[in-house]
């Protein structure tokens, strides 16, 4: 009798160390993205370029699929890019180890910037790789897919109080 209990007993411990293994698997796979700096329409872009990149992230080894984008100011990007001795770098580089891409302002210029920068950057997180070539592979189909899916507004929309006062420069003047 007590070795049918013990056996029961071993057999529900493994059950539920195997729904442990499989759900704590399913949640180390979830992207966890910070964005640290920027404009917000710098941030939703930059979010939205990483989530068409997600499911080619989850798919890298290991476990850790954390990530933060650090947007810079020009002249403050200039000098953290110096201070990783990151020479040949203009707009944007990567640290693999801390898992920190670093973007100038700059690269928020107009979308062929974005689409050239930020799908490469990712594509060395997907590659894990710090050559240039083997990025550019993962990036052209992170770029494809965001072309479909991101967009950068031209230019913020007017409140429509100002709107109506630039037609009619005498309405609303008292």
């Amino acid at each position: 009798m007590r070795n049918s209990a013990e056996r029961l007993l071993r057999s529900k411990l493994l059950q539920l160390f195997l729904a442990v293994c499989m759900f704590s698997a399913t949640l180390l796979s979830a992207q966890n993205l910070t964005v640290i700096g920027g404009t917000s329409v710098q941030r939703q872009l930059t979010t939205c370029i990483e989530q068409v990149s997600a499911e080619y992230l989850d798919k890298a080894p290991g476990l850790d699929h954390s990530m933060t984008i650090v947007i810079l100011e020009r002249e403050r990007f200039l000098e953290v890019k110096d201070s990783f001795r990151a020479y040949r770098t203009r707009l944007a580089f990567s640290n693999l180890e801390t898992r920190r891409m670093y973007l100038s302002s700059d690269v928020f210029r107009n979308m062929d910037s974005v689409l050239r920068c930020i799908p490469h950057e990712l594509g060395h997180f997907v590659t894990r790789s710090v050559y240039e070539e083997h990025a550019e592979i993962a990036a052209g189909r992170i770029r494809k897919r965001a072309q479909e899916v991101c967009i950068m507004p031209t230019a913020p929309a007017l409140p429509r109080v100002l709107a109506s006062r630039l037609k009619n420069p005498s309405a609303g003047t008292e």
